[in-house]
Formats: structure tokens, sequence, C-alpha cells
């Protein structure tokens, strides 16, 4: 499997300002592509990358914009530009509403979908040759779901936004990349997002060669990147990637390249 993270900033503010870019993660395995939490612009970086045409699924975390906003525009790609009805996977949240957050996709893209499946705790979904287990996680969207992938040769852990607790980190056993949605710097966490210094309490539980840090916060992106970095590769035994707009994981720029 593959990534390539086409935006890496996250929460209103970072968004709003557009600090970083907003349009998600790409994941390609064998035999399919799946397009990962399209925030702001993830259609037009999608394609600006080169790799817009080859998606034939959307998986959406919650309902947050900075998640959820291109969603539809991906949807009527799928099946109007490459005519192929795409595969929706997303949160309750995301395709019914729940308490104060509307459904973020329409009646109408959700039909255009080929295949439309909720997610929630203990989901789990097979496309291609991918396998998809979800739990729910604690943010402020309360039916936000975390994720593995697994192809049969890796497993990817994506620890979305939630705040951090030791009831969701077993899940993440077996995974040999964990990318971590982290919005906020040393010693200064917050409510229903994760630190810089909850790393450190996730990995020591868990046996995983790398931990992709994404999802940077306002404050994260305004903090010496290089100093939160340094701090982190010392206080954990994984190697660490902090991603940026573009990166492909693993390796160099082109996705192809692998």
């Amino acid at each position: 499997m593959k990534l390539k993270f086409l935006g890496t900033c996250g929460g209103r503010y970072a968004m709003g300002q557009q600090k970083r870019q907003s349009g998600g993660i790409i994941l390609e395995s064998e035999e399919t592509q799946i397009h990962i939490d399209p925030g702001p612009g993830a259609l037009v970086q999608a394609h600006q990358q080169g790799v817009a045409d080859d998606t034939e699924a959307v998986l959406v975390s919650h309902g947050h914009v900075d998640h959820s906003n291109d969603a539809e525009a991906l949807s009527e790609m799928m099946v109007e530009a490459y005519n192929h009805a795409g595969f929706l996977m997303a949160s309750e949240s995301v395709l019914s509403g729940f308490s104060d957050i509307e459904k973020r996709i329409s009646d109408y893209h959700q039909n255009l979908c080929g295949k439309v499946k909720k997610l929630g705790e203990d989901s789990e979904v097979e496309f291609k040759d991918l396998k998809i287990r979800t739990q729910e996680m604690f943010h402020s969207d309360p039916k936000t779901v975390g994720f593995t992938v697994d192809d049969g040769d890796k497993e990817f852990g994506f620890w979305t936004d939630t705040e951090y607790s030791d009831e969701l980190v077993g899940f993440y056993e077996g995974c040999d990349t964990l990318v971590v949605y982290c919005s906020r710097p040393k010693n200064e966490g917050t409510r229903s997002h994760t630190s810089l210094d909850d790393i450190p309490e996730i990995t020591e539980k868990l046996d995983v060669s790398k931990v992709v840090v994404t999802h940077f916060g306002f404050r994260f992106l305004e903090s010496d990147l290089e100093a939160q970095k340094n701090w982190l590769e010392e206080e954990i035994e994984p190697g660490v990637v902090f991603a940026d707009d573009g990166m492909d994981y693993p390796g160099n720029r082109k996705l192809d390249a692998f």
C-alpha cells in the first residue's frame, strides 16, 4: 500500500486560512484507490497531483468540514467523469446526521454511488484487495471512526480526530504504520483532539514501525516543527514522519515509483 498526502492541515483555523492544504489522503493498493477524508480542495488537489482518475472509493471518518467537504464532488466525479459508480464509506453523522451535525452527503449524491456503507463501532468492510475495520473515537462528532486498512501484506492504522483514551489503543495492534491526526503540539492538549504528548502513550502499547503525523492544527503549524519532531523521535522507538502536502509514503515524491 502507498499513501499520498494531498493535504496535512486540520481544524477550522488552519483550514480556513489554508495554512496547508486540506485535501485528505489517497490510499493506493494493487487493485484499487481510496480517497480518505476529502476536505476543502480535495478534488482540485487530486487532479493537480495526477491521482484523481483511479479513485474508486471514498472514506469519510466524520462530519466536520475539514474531512468531508469534497465528498459530494468526488461522488459525482467517480460516476460522471470516469463511468464507474463509486463506493462510499462514511460515519453515521456523514450519511444521516447525528445530534447537531447535519448529514454531509445528500441523498442525491449517495444514490450516485454504486454502494454505500455506514461505518461505526466494529464495522468490517472488504473492498477489492483491502480489509477495513473501524471503531468509534472520542471526538466532538461522537460518531467519528478510526480505522485500519489491511492489504494482506501490511496493515495501516488511522488514528483520526479524538482525545486520547487507553480504550482506543488496542484496536491498532498489528499495524505496521500508524497515521496520527495530531492537531496540537507538545504541552498544548485540548478536548476532543490528539496532541503530540499523546503519541508516546499510544506507541508504547503498540509494535508499529513508523508513526506518520498529519492533520496539523493552527497552533501546531505556528510552532517549531523541527523541534517538535526531534522531541518525538527521542520519546518513541518507531520512526517518525511529519507529513507534508504532496508527500508520498513510503518514499519519494512520485506515487508510482514503488
